[in-house]
């Protein structure tokens, strides 16, 4: 049992090296599991469509099956860079309007006298700051979550490789 934390920390170390060399493969990964999973709902959508009677279909369901097929299958047919566009573009637009709705319960905070209000106003522009550096930046920000991620794997194999070499020692020794 224990050769396998030896291997599983060489493999997620290895891991590690290849995303760190292609750090954008992180985004485009998820950008590609999002696009599958839009087409496969376009899909049920529409046979969830065609099975029901006619008196049970609208025509608002067939649109949105119809519409989640076409911009699924654009986003499995895209190019890396724009999956890696479109997933932090989401991000960014994501963490701006969790930053404006921050400052916006900081101000209602300190109009009712909450003394602890400054917070909001500090996390909600951190995070207006920085959705704005990912919308503005995309394909540097996708880099950079790429590269922590290759390091987060790179540490968890060496981590696992030192517990192997920790519990090699203590059999050796005891």
């Amino acid at each position: 049992m224990k050769w396998f934390t030896l291997i599983s920390g060489v493999l997620t170390f290895l891991i590690g090296i290849w995303i760190f060399a292609n750090p954008l493969v992180v985004t485009a990964s998820i950008g590609w599991l999002l696009a599958l999973i839009i087409f496969l709902v376009g899909i049920t959508g529409f046979i969830d469509y065609m099975s029901k009677s006619r008196e049970e279909r609208t025509v608002w369901n067939l649109l949105q099956s119809v519409v989640s097929i076409i911009f699924g299958f654009i986003l499995l047919t895209s190019s890396i860079f724009s999956l890696t566009t479109a997933v932090v573009a989401i991000a960014a637009y994501w963490v701006i309007l969790i930053g404006i709705l921050r400052l916006i319960s900081g101000y209602r905070l300190r109009q009712m006298g909450f003394p602890q209000s400054n917070r909001f106003f500090w996390t909600g522009g951190f995070a207006l700051l920085l959705g704005l550096i990912l919308l503005g930046q995309p394909l540097l920000s996708s880099a950079i979550i790429g590269r922590f991620v290759a390091l987060l794997l790179m540490a968890t194999g060496i981590s696992s490789f030192l517990v192997f070499c920790v519990y090699l020692d203590n059999k050796l020794y005891s």
